[in-house]
């Protein structure tokens, strides 16, 4: 969690966040958490080898999953996802390149939520929709997904006070 403050003698902050990716290693824990019970129960109660408990298609699933989340883990951490908001400035950054938005480049800046579909319980996620002059399509933010989010939310409203 990162929330850096730089500039002071000018008067405004400059707040850095980044991407959150501690639900990757919730995944991995429990995929891997329920692979161990698998085989402690598959060892025990069916008298299996390692051999015919490696090759079980919910062994094979399950060591799928952790695989796919360990490798989504070290993607995401390399490329170090980060928004900075300034005074008058929004700058997405990863590890390979920066886009710079002044507050002349920004028509609208809208908070709203999202209905996540799919899903017994209807969820609501916090989402920040950025319109660039130059562009017809939307920039989307789910703050959520950033450490911080609710000085997320504050630090893009006062950043469109200003538009």
């Amino acid at each position: 969690m990162e929330t850096g403050v730089t500039n002071q003698d000018n008067n405004f902050q400059e707040k850095v966040f980044t991407q959150r990716l501690d639900f990757y290693w919730q995944f991995i824990s429990v995929y891997a958490i329920a692979m161990f019970i698998y085989f402690f129960l598959k060892g025990m109660f069916f008298e299996a080898t390692f051999l015919r408990v490696v090759r079980d298609p919910v062994v094979i699933l399950l060591a799928v999953f952790i695989s796919g989340s360990a490798i989504a883990l070290m993607y995401n951490a390399f490329r170090k996802r980060t928004i900075v908001v300034g005074k008058d400035y929004l700058v997405f950054k990863n590890r390979f390149s920066e886009k710079e938005f002044h507050l002349s480049d920004i028509s609208v800046i809208t908070v709203g939520r999202e209905i996540l579909p799919r899903t017994r319980v209807a969820r609501t996620v916090r989402v920040i929709r950025i319109k660039v002059k130059n562009s017809t399509r939307f920039i989307k933010i789910r703050t959520s997904s950033f450490w911080n989010s609710k000085e997320l939310i504050n630090s893009l409203l006062s950043l469109k006070k200003g538009i």
